[in-house]
């Protein structure tokens, strides 16, 4: 059964379709090599037209989403309340906010997530991205603690600005920016000692660290390892900051992944789904007092700010997701969902020579894959020598599924791992179809 059919879209207004000339402009004047190595690889594809978790190509052939933009769709694409709030404010007439101003569109948003966060929470500073959200509660935390060492967690992905690149995982995202990066020392992911150690061997402004380190091959944090970090964080004066770029708004069946745990943070970071896939967004919320810690008096009260954060087009766009992605009934859904899909998927792959492990919380999971033992099926075997060394099996699942008109990707830190994280809205058909792609990619990995 292939992908849904999307629906007629609406008539362009003073938009354009794009063309083939455009998609070539992708490949001469954004990123050369990758437009290039998509080609080679067969993944150039001209995707047109999306809907929930369906996209199209400009030939009219049909996928089913699963990757959702890593994260940034966990509502689909193109979601109807979304949209629907965005064209309202467009035709409000609302002023371009600049950072000296009150802006009652960011107030409103602030005042929603901190109410959804909890009771501790007080203030949000708004963004364009999840690297900026993330600099911003390294900045914070160094300011309101006044210690200069920020503890990330081995495996860790954070971002790619400077900042938030210092507390991501060793691998070809910082290589090559040794010696450039700041100091920040890690600690091994679910190893509560090993944090209690780090932390009494230096002070520490906060310890960063996501309740899911999706990049590293979809790791779950394990039970009792959350709290043990905040207490650990508190008897050393230390902050305590969440990194829910990816594990927020929903994901997990949960608004917050955090609360599968019990365990608030001093600062949460959100971004990707919370802009409802359409519009940039990112946002650290604070434990109350903190901002104004960090930076007092009217001199450094702006000192760190974002031109078009908070802006209201961005935060129409947010009220809308939040409002979507708060609603009982579909986190129970994708509680269901995630439960149904994991059982089968696990039941369908168990004693599998390929297959690992499967894991998932909600509807993040990812399947970890053994190498073939085969020749041909490594990266020096496939004429792409500069990956030797490399898990390759994830990678060519991926080509299969592909093939069986399924979207997915491997994860940026361990390319072992086939990752699952369909936009919340998938229906039970699709993950019955994706089931199935899977099954028969290792079928076809254990006989080549």
């Amino acid at each position: 059964m292939k992908p849904d059919q999307p629906p007629t879209p609406r008539p362009l207004r003073g938009g354009w379709a794009p063309d083939r000339g455009a998609f070539e402009s992708y490949v001469r004047h954004v990123n050369p090599t990758l437009g290039r190595f998509l080609k080679l690889s067969g993944r150039g594809f001209r995707l047109s037209r999306a809907h929930g978790a369906v996209l199209e190509d400009d030939q009219g052939r049909r996928f089913d989403d699963w990757i959702a933009g890593f994260g940034s769709l966990n509502l689909g694409h193109n979601p109807p309340a979304v949209l629907d709030a965005l064209r309202r404010q467009l035709d409000a007439g609302a002023p371009g906010l600049y950072v000296e101003a009150l802006n009652p569109y960011s107030g409103r948003l602030a005042d929603a997530l901190a109410r959804e966060a909890g009771p501790s929470f007080g203030t949000c500073f708004f963004a364009n991205s999840g690297s900026e959200a993330v600099e911003a509660a390294l900045k914070t935390a160094i300011n309101a603690t006044g210690r200069e060492t920020i503890l990330r967690a081995e495996g860790a992905y954070h971002g790619t600005t400077l900042g938030a690149l210092s507390c991501t995982g060793r691998g070809p995202y910082r290589d090559g920016f040794k010696g450039r990066l700041a100091d920040f020392p890690e600690v091994p992911f679910g190893d509560a000692g090993a944090l209690r150690r780090a932390l009494a061997e230096r002070p520490c402004a906060a310890f960063i660290v996501e309740p899911v380190q999706a990049e590293a091959g979809m790791r779950v944090a394990p039970p009792g390892y959350l709290a043990a970090a905040r207490e650990a964080c508190r008897e050393r004066g230390s902050l305590f900051i969440l990194d829910e770029v990816q594990t927020g708004m929903g994901r997990t069946g949960e608004l917050f992944a955090f609360r599968h745990w019990g365990v608030e943070p001093d600062a949460l970071v959100l971004a990707k789904s919370l802009g409802g896939g359409v519009v940039p967004l990112g946002a650290a919320v604070f434990a109350k007092g903190l901002w104004e810690k960090a930076w007092p008096g009217i001199e450094v009260c702006e000192a760190h700010n974002s031109t078009f954060g908070g802006n209201p087009l961005s935060c129409a766009g947010g009220l809308a997701a939040l409002e979507a992605l708060r609603a009982p009934e579909l986190l129970a859904e994708v509680r269901r969902k995630g439960e149904r899909l994991f059982a089968e998927l696990r039941r369908r792959l168990r004693g599998r020579p390929l297959v690992a492990d499967v894991s998932g919380i909600g509807l993040l999971g990812g399947i970890r894959l053994r190498e073939s033992g085969s020749a041909a099926l490594s990266w020096e075997g496939l004429g792409v020598p500069e990956l030797a060394g490399r898990p390759a099996a994830a990678a060519l699942a991926v080509e299969r599924l592909l093939r069986q008109d399924v979207f997915a990707q491997i994860c940026g830190h361990d390319w072992s791992v086939l990752r699952v994280e369909p936009p919340l809205v998938v229906d039970d058909a699709a993950c019955d179809r994706f089931v199935e792609a899977v099954d028969a990619a290792v079928r076809w990995l254990e006989r080549a």
